[in-house]
Order: structure tokens, then C-alpha cells, then sequence
């Protein structure tokens, strides 16, 4: 693998963010499974299909999708981090079905075989590429004439209530972090549409479809469950932990986040907004 590609996403992967994946995983996917059954719908998988899972995570969309491509079909799950991998790995050494494989790489510059899937799928794990021009048109080769492309990704971070207001309170403890340039790699780098659009046809896809979808966000199943996990991922987690504030203003954050989560039906678990763009194209 080329050190000069995606170095500081590969860093970040095998690194903290991996490592706070891996502490949510089962939470996470659970949460999750909404926005990748939306985008699996999008993508239409039919028996018997191949299908590249790209940002594959710990396997939980590769196995979900092996359900709907059967025994005649396949799934490739890809990820640029061994943590996350290694973890469907080994769960898919004590799974039953056989047509799930996973591949350590970067999907931007990984040499996968010309025309061998009939569909490109991802869930919220394309928007990390530093040239995702060049990454689109390396997962185009790898589909078949005619395959199709399906992912879901984040809208802007006021569309989502789960980013935003965090962010907001954890901004009257702590300096917020430098946006994110339009251009650079990052969970929100495909929040704008037109850019989505551009990407995808430069690449050489042909029609893009881009289709709002916006639900609610579990991040706890009750309020302590919800502090802990926003103040562990996600944007507002990032800027606490760059800021190297002690525990007692952490404690004063996690005191607003309470405050302002208040559920009223806590025993429901804890919800809130969230905005994505569910991406479909094709290759010519």
C-alpha cells in the first residue's frame, strides 16, 4: 500500500478512532442499521450478485448484504483499518454462510479485479478518501458494465442534530476545532450534494441520483448512555479530546449535555435528528 495515500484517515482508523469504534461497535451497528438498510434498498442487491462492501467496519453491512446475495453470490468487505477488520474476520470464521471475505486496503488505490462486482455499496465509509476523484474511478473499474454504485453519507452539520448541538455546548467549555475545508477527507466531506455530483461524474458514473433521508438517531438507551457516547464520538468528542481539558470541565460538559437531552420518556432511550444524502449512480 502506497504510504502517500490517505495517511492521516489510515492513522486516524488504526489509531483513537478505532479504538472508540471498537469500544461502541455492537451500539453503534445497532444504531447504524437504519441508514445501511436504507442505502442496501437503494442499491437493489439481487441473488446471486457480487457485491464490494467498501469501509466495511467491522462486517456488520458485509453480512447483512451476504443475506441478500445467497449462496450464488458474494461479498468483499474492505477496510483501511486492521482493528475494525480483524473484528469481522474473526467473526467470520464462526459464521456459517461462506460467500463473505475481507480485505485489508485502501479502496482508493487497492488493485481489485476489472468488472468483478455487480455492486459498489457503502455505508458511511466513502467519505475519507484525500482524492476521491481517483477513488471513484478505482471502484468503477472494479464494477461491470452497467453495475451500480449505492451509498448513504452525512448532510451538513446543521442538518444534524446529534452533530450540532454537542458541538454547540461543548463550544461554551472548550475552543471548537477548524472546520473541515470543503475538499478535505472527513465524516461530513460529501455533505454538499453538488459536490457528491461532481465527484461521481468526473469519475465516469452516469446517472446520479441523490435522495434525502433524515431519522431519528439513537445515542443511548438512557441519558448517562447518551452523554457517554457523544462525548466519545462523533465531532464534539474530537474537540474535547484535542482541547486537553481535565475531568472537571468534562464533568461540567457532561452535566450540559444531561441538561439538555432530558428526554421525556427516558425509559424510551434517547433520540436525535439526523440528515443523510443516500447516493445512487451507474457505470456506463
Amino acid at each position: 500500500m502506497n504510504d502517500i495515500v490517505n495517511t492521516d484517515m489510515r492513522e486516524f482508523w488504526n489509531g483513537a478512532g478505532a479504538e472508540k469504534w471498537l469500544r461502541f461497535h455492537e451500539k453503534m451497528d445497532a444504531n447504524l442499521l437504519p441508514f445501511g438498510q436504507k442505502a442496501m434498498a437503494a442499491a437493489a442487491v439481487l441473488p446471486g450478485e457480487a457485491v464490494l462492501d467498501v469501509g466495511c467496519g467491522c462486517g456488520d453491512t458485509s453480512f447483512q448484504i451476504a443475506g441478500g446475495v445467497g449462496p450464488g453470490g458474494r461479498v468483499l468487505g474492505v477496510d483501511i483499518s486492521e482493528p475494525l477488520l480483524a473484528r469481522g474476520i474473526e467473526r467470520a470464521a464462526s459464521n456459517s454462510g461462506k460467500n463473505v471475505a475481507f480485505e485489508y486496503g485502501d479502496a482508493q488505490i487497492l488493485a481489485f479485479e476489472a468488472g468483478a462486482f455487480d455492486v459498489i455499496f457503502s455505508r458511511f465509509g466513502v467519505m475519507f478518501f484525500d482524492d476521491p476523484v481517483a477513488a471513484f474511478k478505482n471502484l468503477r473499474r472494479a464494477l461491470r458494465a452497467g453495475g451500480r454504485v449505492a451509498f448513504i453519507c452525512w448532510q451538513a452539520t446543521k442538518a444534524n442534530q446529534w452533530i450540532a448541538a454537542p458541538l454547540e455546548i461543548v463550544a461554551k467549555h472548550v475552543p471548537l476545532l477548524e472546520p473541515a475545508g470543503p475538499e478535505d477527507p472527513g465524516p461530513l466531506s460529501l455533505a454538499d450534494p453538488d459536490r457528491v455530483t461532481r465527484i461521481l461524474t468526473a469519475s465516469g458514473f452516469r446517472d446520479v441520483a441523490i435522495n434525502g433521508f433524515e431519522t431519528a438517531f439513537s445515542v443511548g438507551d438512557s441519558v448517562d448512555e447518551a452523554v457517554a457516547f457523544l462525548m466519545q464520538m462523533g465531532p464534539a468528542s474530537s474537540a474535547i479530546a484535542q482541547s486537553g481539558v481535565d475531568d472537571t470541565v468534562k464533568s461540567k460538559i457532561a452535566a450540559d449535555l444531561r441538561d439538555a437531552l432530558n428526554p421525556p420518556d427516558a425509559a424510551a432511550g434517547v433520540t436525535m435528528g439526523s440528515a443523510t444524502w443516500v447516493v445512487t449512480a451507474r457505470n456506463p
